[in-house]
C-alpha cells in the first residue's frame, strides 16, 4: 500500500472510516472551497420565516460543518485534468424542526450563483410538487431579500424558476408527480424528504448530472417508516459508505438522531434530545420539545412513535405496532357484568374477515371489555394450519359458522343475550344497515352511532382507548383470539398526520376485526352519561 503524506489541514477533517480511504487515494481538504460556500450563505443569503425573517444567515456549527465537508474535500480528476469536488452526492438526515429547507434552499442557490459552472442546471426536487415548492420557495425568497442575488437574478412569477442572468443558469423545480419524459435532465439537484421519493424518481436523478464535472445531488430529509423504499435503502448505504463497508468516495452521508434500534428510556433521555437535534437552542427550544415528547407520551404508542421518528429522526419498521408488548395481557380481569350497563361496538364481514360485537361495561369509574367473534367454516378449514380458529372454537373464544357466509341471526342472537344491558349500538355501515334497522325495530330505547372508518374519526378513539388501558381505567376478558389479534394490530398514519388502525392487506390471514369493534365500542361507553352512582369516567 502507497503510504500518502496527508497535510495537517486534511488530517484534522478526517471523520470517519471513508475519509480515511479518500486520503488514501488523494483527496484532500481546500479551505479556500470550504471558506467560498460559508461565506455566500452568510453575506448573501437572508432568512425569510420565524423568528430569524429578514437576518442575515448566520450558519450553525453543524450547518459550517456540513457545508465545509460538502464542498471542501477535493479530488484530482484525470477525465476532466484538474482538481473537482470529491462528492456528488450529499444525503443529509435530520430531525423536524432543525432548519433543513432553508439549508437546502441556500444550497441550490449557491450551485446556482456562486458555484462557478456557465449554463448551471439545479432543480429542487421531491415526491410531489407541493413538497419540491417547500425548498424553492426558501431560495426564491432567499433572492428577493439579497441585494446581490436579486439584481442578478428573475423569477418567473408563474413557473418560479431562478434565472441566473451572469452565467446563463436555471434553478428549477421537478418533482415525481411530473417526471415523465424528464429521463434527459443534466445537472445538480437539492432533493426534500428522501424518505418518501419513489424509485421511479429516483432512476431520473441518478444519472442526470453524468457528463458535468462537479455535478451535486443534495438529499436532505428526515426518517421515516418504508423499510423497502428508496429513503432507506440511501440511509442503509450512507452507513455502510461511512463505515468504509463500501468504497463510495463520492458519497457524504451526515445523520443527527436515534439508531432504529434505540429503546424507549433512550429515547426518553434530555441528554438524547439534545444530542440528536443540531439546532437545539436556536431554533429547537428546550421547553417546546419536552411539551411535546410529553404530550407524545400521553397519547399513546403511535403518536410517542411519531414523536421519535419527526423529533428524533428514528426510523421505524413499516406501520406502527398500536399496543406495547404485554400491555394487553396486563390488563386481563375476571368479571361479572350481568347489572352493568353496556355500549356495543359492531364490525360485520361477510366471507373472509371476522365479525365482531364487543360489549363494554362500565362499573365505578372503570370499564370492562368482552368481544365475541364469528368466522366461516370455509375460512377456518382453509387456514387450519396457520390460525387456531377450531382450537379457540372449542373453548367458545371464536364462534364458527358453517358454510362460506357469516349470516347475521348468529350475531343477533347474541345481540339480543345483552339487549337489556345495552344502551347504545356503535357500528360500521359496511354490511350494517339491516342489523341496524332490526336493532331499532326491536330495541327503540338502544342509540344508533354510526363510527366512519376513516383517519379522522377513529385517530381520538384509538388514542384515548390506549390511554386508558395504560392508565387503569378499562380492562378485557380473556380471550385468546382477542391476544392474537393485540399482538398484531398495527396504526397506520396518512399524508395529513392522522392514525387508524391497518387492516391486513387481502390474503394476509391475520385479522383485527375485534380490536376496531372493542375502539367502537369504548367510543360508545364514552358518550353515556354518567353512572347515578356518581362515580366519573372521562374518554
Amino acid at each position: 500500500m502507497i503510504r500518502r503524506r496527508v497535510d495537517k489541514l486534511t488530517k484534522s477533517w478526517i471523520r470517519n472510516r471513508s475519509d480515511e480511504l479518500a486520503v488514501a487515494i488523494g483527496c484532500r481538504f481546500d479551505q479556500d472551497r470550504a471558506d467560498h460556500v460559508c461565506d455566500f450563505f452568510e453575506s448573501e443569503l437572508r432568512l425569510y420565516e420565524g423568528e430569524f425573517a429578514g437576518h442575515p444567515f448566520r450558519l450553525m456549527e453543524w450547518q459550517r460543518d456540513l457545508l465545509s465537508r460538502a464542498f471542501g474535500w477535493v479530488r484530482h480528476s484525470e477525465d476532466w485534468g484538474r482538481e473537482i469536488r470529491r462528492f456528488r452526492k450529499v444525503s443529509l438526515w435530520l430531525p423536524k424542526k432543525n432548519g433543513k429547507s432553508p439549508i437546502a434552499g441556500g444550497v441550490g442557490l449557491y450551485l446556482l450563483a456562486a458555484d462557478g459552472e456557465e449554463g448551471q442546471k439545479v432543480y429542487s426536487a421531491a415526491k410531489d410538487g407541493k413538497q419540491a415548492a417547500i425548498v424553492h420557495n426558501h431560495a426564491r425568497q432567499m433572492v428577493l431579500r439579497s441585494p446581490n442575488l436579486s439584481s442578478a437574478c428573475q423569477i418567473n412569477k408563474s413557473t418560479g424558476r431562478i434565472a441566473y442572468h451572469p452565467t446563463t443558469s436555471f434553478y428549477d423545480i421537478l418533482s415525481g408527480d411530473n417526471i415523465d419524459g424528464q429521463e434527459g435532465l443534466n445537472g445538480s439537484v437539492v432533493v426534500d424528504e428522501t424518505h418518501v421519493v419513489d424509485d421511479r424518481l429516483a432512476r431520473v436523478l441518478e444519472y442526470m448530472g453524468a457528463s458535468r464535472s462537479e455535478p451535486m445531488q443534495f438529499e436532505v430529509s428526515t426518517a421515516g417508516s418504508n423499510p423497502e423504499g428508496y429513503g432507506k435503502r440511501q440511509w442503509d448505504y450512507g452507513r455502510q459508505v461511512e463505515r468504509g463497508d463500501i468504497v463510495d468516495h463520492e458519497f457524504l452521508f451526515v445523520f443527527h438522531g436515534v439508531e432504529p434500534t434505540a429503546p424507549d428510556d433512550e429515547c426518553e433521555d434530555p441528554a438524547t434530545w439534545k444530542a440528536s437535534n443540531p439546532s437545539w437552542g436556536v431554533t429547537i427550544k428546550p421547553s417546546e420539545f419536552e411539551a411535546s415528547a410529553d404530550r407524545a407520551r400521553k397519547r399513546g404508542l403511535s403518536e410517542w412513535r411519531s414523536f421519535q421518528m419527526y423529533r428524533l429522526n428514528k426510523w421505524l419498521s413499516g406501520s406502527s405496532p398500536w399496543l406495547s408488548d404485554g400491555l394487553w395481557q396486563s390488563t386481563e380481569r375476571t368479571f361479572d357484568a350481568t347489572e352493568w350497563r353496556a355500549s356495543a361496538g359492531l364490525d360485520l364481514s361477510k366471507t373472509r374477515d371476522m365479525s365482531a360485537l364487543s360489549l363494554t361495561f362500565q362499573n365505578d369509574g372503570k370499564l370492562y371489555q368482552t368481544t365475541k367473534l364469528w368466522i366461516t367454516e370455509e375460512y377456518a378449514d382453509a387456514n387450519r394450519s396457520k390460525v387456531r380458529l377450531h382450537e379457540w372454537a372449542e373453548r367458545d373464544f371464536v364462534t364458527i359458522i358453517p358454510g362460506d357466509v357469516i349470516l347475521t341471526s348468529w350475531i343477533r342472537e347474541t345481540f339480543s343475550e345483552f339487549a337489556g344491558n345495552i344502551n347504545c349500538l356503535v357500528y360500521d355501515k359496511t354490511y350494517a344497515q339491516s342489523f341496524v334497522e332490526w336493532v331499532e325495530e326491536q330495541y327503540p330505547r338502544i342509540d344508533c352511532i354510526e363510527f366512519p372508518q376513516s383517519s379522522a374519526v377513529m385517530e381520538g378513539p384509538i388514542d384515548s382507548f390506549q390511554a386508558a388501558l395504560s392508565d387503569g381505567t378499562l380492562f378485557h376478558d380473556h380471550n385468546p383470539c382477542m391476544a392474537w389479534q393485540a399482538g398484531h394490530v398495527e396504526v397506520r398514519e396518512n399524508a395529513r398526520g392522522h392514525r387508524i388502525l391497518q387492516k391486513p392487506k387481502r390474503g394476509d390471514v391475520r385479522k383485527i376485526d375485534g380490536m376496531v369493534a372493542s375502539v367502537m365500542g369504548y367510543f360508545g361507553a364514552c358518550q353515556m352519561p354518567e353512572p347515578v352512582s356518581g362515580s366519573l369516567f372521562v374518554c
